[in-house]
């Protein structure tokens, strides 16, 4: 028996908020949230993935960070000439040889394009990364060993994440690792989607040495999903000035601060 279409939209409806609450549901989980059958469950994410609400996944779905999240391109043009600055110190902490990682923000795309215009050969250096923008960018470097996790893509990012991109980290282990945020406050470093927030998480635990490279805009910001507490932030490479920092809360030792002025 045909199910009415008030029914099934109404179903859709209560999928969309599941995910947004949660940022991700596996197939099984919208199955016994939604009292129906696997069948029902992967054809209702299809029809609400079509209409760009979530991002289907491997065995579920993630919440609209696609379309909620500006785009690379909106990002890129936000404080520029700070970026540039954060990013000209940042390099200065990049090891001549090793294994480090980067991000997929456009704070970290500004350090592997600095990287580049800074050292014609890049040989004894191996860089991993979750951005293809940055695999792209670092793709032609003399002498460097470039490595892209896989994982889930989102588009509008151009970045790789979820359960896989998470377990492709447990084979490396990184001299340093340089990280991008959203907010910047008395808690620490925060994201604005689960799956972001998990994923340097991970990354932190693989790394000897943590760099976050975040702006004075972010400064007092705070978003849903915490990354990192002072207590076990490594350095903050940024433009802010002290008393902005101070003013965001932000209890850091002088000697835990880049200053990207």
């Amino acid at each position: 028996m045909r199910v009415p279409r008030h029914i099934v939209d109404q179903r859709h409806e209560r999928l969309r908020a599941l995910i947004r609450t949660d940022g991700f549901l596996p197939v099984a989980e919208i199955c016994r949230r939604l009292g129906v059958s696997e069948a029902t469950a992967r054809r209702d994410l299809s029809e609400v993935a079509a209409n760009g609400h979530i991002t289907r996944t491997r065995g579920g779905a993630l919440a609209d960070y696609n379309t909620t999240f500006a785009s690379l391109g909106e990002r890129s043009g936000r404080a520029r000439t700070a970026k540039g600055r954060i990013a000209a110190a940042a390099v200065e902490k990049i090891p001549r040889r090793g294994t480090v990682f980067l991000d997929a923000g456009t704070t970290v795309q500004a350090v592997a394009r600095q990287l580049l215009r800074a050292r014609r050969d890049l040989t004894g250096l191996t860089v991993v990364t979750n951005s293809l923008t940055v695999a792209t960018l670092l793709g032609g470097a003399r002498g460097l060993d470039l490595h892209v996790l896989g994982g889930t893509f989102l588009h509008r990012q151009a970045v790789l994440l979820g359960a896989e991109a998470v377990r492709a980290l447990a084979a490396w282990d990184f001299d340093a690792a340089f990280l991008g945020g959203e907010g910047l406050d008395a808690g620490g470093i925060t994201n604005s989607h689960p799956e972001l927030a998990d994923f340097q998480k991970a990354v932190l635990r693989r790394a000897a040495q943590v760099f976050f490279c975040l702006d004075a805009s972010k400064a007092g910001r705070a978003t849903p999903h915490r990354v990192a507490g002072w207590d076990k932030l490594g350095t903050l490479i940024t433009d802010a000035t002290p008393a902005q920092l101070t003013a965001a809360g932000v209890t850091l030792s002088p000697a835990q601060i880049v200053s990207a002025k």
